[in-house]
C-alpha cells in the first residue's frame, strides 16, 4: 500500500483528473462508435430476407456491448472514488507526518538553541544544520517559536570556527 501511495506522491491532481477525463472521452467514443455501426448493420440486415437471425444475433451482441460499455462505466466511477480515497487518505498520512516533524523538529531546535546560548557561540556547521531543520520545520507548518525566538537569538551568537587537528 505504501508502494502506491509513494508512486500516487508524483501524480498531481490535474494528472489524475486528466485520466478520468480521458477514460470517460474513450467510453463516450465507444459507445457512439456502436450505435452508428448498429443502426447502419440494422438497415442491412433488413433488406436482406432471411437474416433474421443475423439480425437477433447483432442485437445480442450490441447489448453485450452495452452491457460491457456500462460495467466500463461503473468501473470508471469506481476507480474515480478510489482515487478521492487514497487522496484523503495521502492527505489525512500528510498532515499527522507533518505534525510529527514539528513536534520532532521543535524539540531539536531547542535542544540546540540551548546548547548554542549555553556555550556562547555557534560553530559554521552548527548553524548550517540549525538553519536546515529550521526550514524543514516551517516547511512542515511550523513557526511559532522558531522565527519569533530561537532562530534571532542564535543568529546572535559569534561563529566560531574549530581548528582543524592533524
Amino acid at each position: 500500500m505504501d508502494i502506491i501511495i509513494d508512486s500516487l506522491k508524483t501524480y498531481d491532481n490535474v494528472t489524475i483528473l486528466g485520466v478520468i477525463l480521458f477514460l470517460s472521452s474513450i467510453i463516450s467514443c465507444v459507445s457512439r462508435l456502436l450505435n452508428v455501426l448498429g443502426s447502419l448493420l440494422n438497415k442491412y440486415y433488413r433488406k436482406r430476407k432471411g437474416l433474421e437471425d443475423k439480425n437477433n444475433s447483432f442485437e445480442n451482441t450490441l447489448n453485450r456491448h452495452q452491457s460491457d460499455i456500462e460495467t466500463l462505466k461503473q468501473y470508471e466511477t469506481e476507480t474515480h472514488n478510489d482515487v478521492k480515497e487514497i487522496k484523503t487518505l495521502l492527505e489525512s498520512h500528510i498532515q499527522r507526518d507533518n505534525e510529527r516533524t514539528i513536534s520532532s523538529f521543535r524539540s531539536t531546535l531547542y535542544r540546540l538553541h540551548m546548547d548554542f546560548t549555553k556555550q556562547k557561540y555557534v560553530t559554521p556547521e552548527g548553524l548550517k544544520t540549525f538553519k536546515e531543520i529550521g526550514k524543514v520545520y516551517v516547511e512542515a507548518g511550523g513557526d511559532d517559536i522558531y522565527h519569533d525566538k530561537l532562530e534571532p537569538e542564535v543568529l546572535k551568537l559569534p561563529i566560531k570556527y574549530e581548528e582543524d587537528i592533524l
